[in-house]
């Protein structure tokens, strides 16, 4: 039979749940260096042995966003600070959304910092629809900024603050695209009221 460090990966998964005795640290260093990250994170699920520093170390080092975020939402024993730098370096603005949905930790000052400096007009508006922590009032400079009239409307709907006057101004200067989110605000409850109490400022004057 062949040495553990000969096998292949799916060979040596099922190994595991059948053998009697198993080199638990020898299996782990065959997934790295095959950079077999399904088996990594598998591993980290459900062996009763496993070396977690290193598991969160070959997953960071394959750079794949989406194994470092479902290993932070499934393992038991992570380094999130260190998941996160890593999800940061790569620029991964939908598994830092995710992360900051499914993480037991997560820093939502570092993990804000970073989906407003890539500018991801997205993930800026789902972070600051969802998640209990999010500079709204930058979020929503850049988001009107963009002048992207669908997320204009959706943050205005959605978020738990928004500058209703500036969102209708850029609504109202991007003339075709915006035609028809002007048309939903009109029938949108938050921005009615927004819009009724920003033309009761307007006759005031």
């Amino acid at each position: 039979m062949k040495k553990i460090e000969q096998q292949s990966a799916d060979v040596i998964w099922h190994a595991e749940q059948q053998a009697d005795t198993f080199d638990y640290e020898k299996a782990l260093d065959c997934f790295i260096e095959q950079q077999e990250k399904d088996y990594i994170y598998k591993a980290g699920v459900y062996w009763s042995v496993f070396d977690f520093d290193k598991g969160i170390d070959a997953l960071i080092d394959i750079n794949d966003p989406d194994y470092i975020f479902r290993a932070g939402r499934s393992w038991k024993t992570f380094d999130h600070e260190k998941a996160l730098s890593a999800l940061v370096r790569l620029k991964s603005s939908r598994f830092i959304y995710y992360a900051g949905i499914e993480w037991k930790s997560f820093d939502y000052d570092a993990g804000t910092q970073a989906i407003l400096n890539f500018r991801d007009i997205e993930f800026i508006f789902y972070a600051g629809a969802h998640w209990k922590i999010f500079d709204r009032d930058k979020g929503g400079r850049i988001i009107i900024e963009a002048g992207h009239p669908a997320y204009i409307y959706k943050a205005g709907d959605q978020w738990k603050t928004f500058d209703y006057v500036n969102g209708w101004l850029a609504l109202e200067t991007s003339m075709k695209k915006g035609a028809r989110w002007r048309g939903k605000a009109f029938e949108n409850r938050k921005w009615r009221k927004a819009l009724k109490k920003m033309w009761q400022a307007a006759c005031s004057y």
